[in-house]
């Protein structure tokens, strides 16, 4: 229905007036709508009445509504579903109205709300703290998950046999420097920068964790290395995202000292020097590696205010981040300021010799945060998903942001989960996984019609999270670099953001993505 056509039907309904519109207050228009389209009636709601739009006044025979405001013209603000008179977030609705969307995904599908009032999604705790940490434990101890103990680092290495055996790559094959083929020389530097390490036959492991969110890269280098010459924005060799406070075992440095061998407990490779700090000891690390009272990160991105203090400065926490509580403050100033409705946390920081330290630092209770792990329920983890709807995509890590399997990684950590870093290795995890690898499309649908919300859908390089089926399609939220565009298989879409599709989409290889669904994994 055109918008002049609606704007007829109000004035010929004497709804509301058109100098009525002037008013600063915001002025929203529900119309109901039949099967046919055709117009029923209209409805105009303040503010205060957004949160049951779908509830109030509903006449017979409507089966969908659009929420409309007035901005001195009509703009579209969501759609919603009124067949069951569910009642649906109106305000995040017409927040996210405008933004264009892949098909067959409806404005109220982008809240957590929708998929959270389904049969497939729950309150109820799925596993305890303990059974959290016992599984946390039984990925450790799996090998295919490659996940690292880093406890179990002692002693000595050869850091002169390992330097060889890290300067002794091949060079990467068609990737781009600001546009241009990346030059033998590039990486025969970065051979020599690795070569000509300050190393000895028998080093100690030294132990220390992350002061900044960074990433660990495949080699040492600064630059961005493309697999396309025009995408500035994307670097091939960059493996993982390390969160502040994240423990590390560090090895040796680069000749020029600006990348350190590192390893987590998901990945090893090179990490800015600068990124991190090192204890004192094995023992004082082992100290800070558990802390008995701790706040979450359970917001998408969260920054520390403005600080003088360069180390506290906005610094950047991202989701699923742990910060141990200052317990030890008294009354008083707490960096300068008092503690009053803040959490007093400690943070990591590097002296200038590199050296680890904490300082005490605030966070507003107004932020995203959580005092211990959030309960691990199917409705949280959608609540945590949808809390980065439309975020960029960032391969391995880079750009402070996510790829897909960081994305389901990030959000499980909200309830104390490590999972695998990537989808391969997750697969391989001691959760209940079924192998779909061999199914047809409708033996799939079965399995999904039986999956909680939240469920980890794999695919041959890909991954998401399972929200549930609407009008026979299935949907999942996840962190998406590329997919054929529907209406020409020609052309390559690259949305590189987390977005909701759902499982008709199609891949390069011109099969659905529910075709080339190979693994659901149940975290239980």
């Amino acid at each position: 229905m055109k918008l002049k056509a609606i704007t007829a039907a109000l004035a010929a309904a004497a709804i509301i007036q058109p100098a009525a519109y002037a008013a600063e207050e915001a002025i929203y228009i529900c119309a109901y709508y039949d099967d046919s389209g055709a117009l029923l009636n209209t409805r105009a709601v303040d503010e205060g009445e957004l949160e049951n739009v779908s509830g109030s006044f509903v006449p017979d025979g409507a089966v969908r509504a659009k929420l409309f405001r007035w901005d001195d013209a009509l703009l579209p603000a969501g759609e919603l579903s009124v067949s069951d008179h569910t009642q649906v977030d109106a305000a995040a609705l017409q927040n996210i109205s405008a933004t264009a969307k892949a098909p067959n995904v409806t404005s109220e599908m982008c809240a957590a709300s929708f998929w959270q009032q389904k049969d497939s999604c729950s309150d109820e705790v799925i596993m305890t703290a303990d059974e959290i940490d016992e599984f946390n434990q039984k990925i450790l101890e799996t090998a295919d998950t490659h996940m690292n103990d880093l406890t179990a680092f002692e002693g000595t290495y050869d850091g002169v046999s390992l330097a060889k055996l890290y300067s002794d790559f091949k060079s990467p094959e068609n990737l781009y420097l600001n546009g241009d083929p990346v030059p033998e020389s590039y990486y025969k530097a970065i051979r020599d920068n690795i070569r000509n390490a300050p190393v000895s036959k028998a080093m100690p492991y030294k132990f220390g964790f992350a002061v900044n969110r960074t990433i660990i890269k495949e080699y040492p280098y600064e630059d961005y290395l493309s697999d396309d010459p025009s995408d500035p924005e994307w670097d091939e060799l960059v493996s993982t995202g390390v969160s502040v406070n994240e423990p590390l075992v560090i090895l040796f440095a680069t000749a020029d000292g600006k990348f350190t061998f590192v390893y987590s407990q998901y990945y090893s490779g090179w990490a800015p020097t600068e990124d991190f700090a090192v204890c004192k000891s094995r023992e004082e690390w082992e100290g800070f590696l558990n802390p008995e009272d701790f706040i979450v990160v359970t917001g998408e991105k969260v920054y520390l205010e403005p600080s003088a203090d360069k180390d506290l400065n906005e610094k950047l926490l991202t989701m699923g981040t742990v910060l141990p509580l200052d317990t030890e403050y008294t009354d008083g100033a707490v960096a300068h300021r008092l503690p009053w409705n803040n959490y007093a946390v400690k943070i990591p920081a590097r002296s200038e010799d590199g050296k680890f330290y904490q300082k005490s630092a605030l966070i507003s209770a107004n932020r995203d945060v959580n005092a211990g792990y959030l309960p691990y329920t199917s409705a949280n983890v959608l609540t945590q998903a949808f809390k980065s709807l439309g975020n960029r995509y960032g391969w391995g890590g880079m750009l402070n942001s996510q790829d897909c399997s960081a994305f389901a990684q990030d959000v499980y950590k909200c309830f104390g989960f490590k999972l695998a870093r990537n989808s391969s290795w997750q697969a391989a995890m001691p959760a209940d996984v079924t192998d779909m690898s061999q199914m047809t499309d409708d033996e799939k649908k079965a399995v999904l019609d039986a999956l909680p919300a939240g469920a980890i859908l794999l695919m041959p390089g890909h991954e998401v999270l399972y929200l549930g089926s609407e009008n026979g399609l299935y949907y999942v939220i996840n962190d998406s670099g590329s997919f054929v565009s529907p209406d020409n298989p020609d052309i390559i879409m690259k949305p590189k953001s987390i977005i909701i599709n759902d499982l008709s989409a199609l891949r390069k290889d011109g099969k659905t993505w529910l075709t080339s669904l190979n693994r659901a994994v149940v975290i239980r």
